[in-house]
């Protein structure tokens, strides 16, 4: 199956905020041209993070597949190509931006898409442009305070496939591979769909991702 993954970033949240100054981490997590592209930004932190984001969706779309792959985020270098014809100079405060490209993952290439606003950034990973385009995604925003966001975003993510699948949605459940890296998967009346999925939560953000043709 096509591997899909997504990840979001709330840019609000306090342990988010002021992360670029944080040179340890940087250097842990980013290479030079990564962090050439944060330093260059008019918003270091929202770049940084929207590169983490690519990292991390590029992550759980392969491990699905291969449980032992690395998941060091060094070992996943984040390319911009701009295909959408915005670049790391227009994300500033107030405007959204979307850009494109790809990251090197050790199981090959994945294209990423990277949707940032002026509270979050969110990323999806996947093989080919074709698979990008035909991906469901739904980013919802909840309250900490009063929403568990794994089962928020598990009944949002349901009522999708629902529709998708034409069934009532309390025949749906979602259960998670007890085998690393834990990744999530749908069962219907019990038994398991062989949807292609991805859930992600920070903060007061959370949204879910799958692949409709492999429902």
């Amino acid at each position: 199956m096509p591997p899909v993954g997504n990840d979001i970033v709330d840019l609000a949240e306090a342990e988010n905020i002021g992360k670029s100054a944080d040179r340890r981490f940087c250097r842990r997590v980013f290479h030079d041209e990564e962090l050439a592209m944060i330093a260059a930004s008019a918003r270091p932190d929202g770049i940084l993070w929207a590169i983490w984001a690519a990292k991390e969706a590029a992550y759980k779309a392969v491990s699905r597949a291969d449980p032992s792959v690395c998941s060091i985020p060094k070992g996943y270098p984040v390319f911009i190509e701009s295909r959408s014809g915005q670049t790391l100079s227009d994300f500033r405060d107030g405007i959204a931006a979307s850009l494109d490209g790809h990251v090197k993952t050790p199981r090959g290439d994945l294209l990423i898409q990277i949707s940032i606003a002026d509270d979050s950034v969110y990323a999806i990973a996947a093989q080919t442009v074709a698979e990008l385009k035909r991906i469901v995604s739904r980013v919802e925003r909840m309250d900490p305070a009063k929403d568990d966001p794994s089962v928020f975003v598990r009944k949002i993510l349901l009522e999708a496939a629902a529709s998708r699948l034409g069934c009532n949605k309390d025949d749906l459940s979602v259960a998670n591979e007890k085998r690393r890296p834990h990744a999530p998967f749908i069962l219907l009346r019990g038994n398991r769909l062989q949807a292609e999925i991805s859930l992600t939560h920070d903060g007061r953000f959370v949204a879910f991702a799958f692949d409709p043709e492999t429902f």
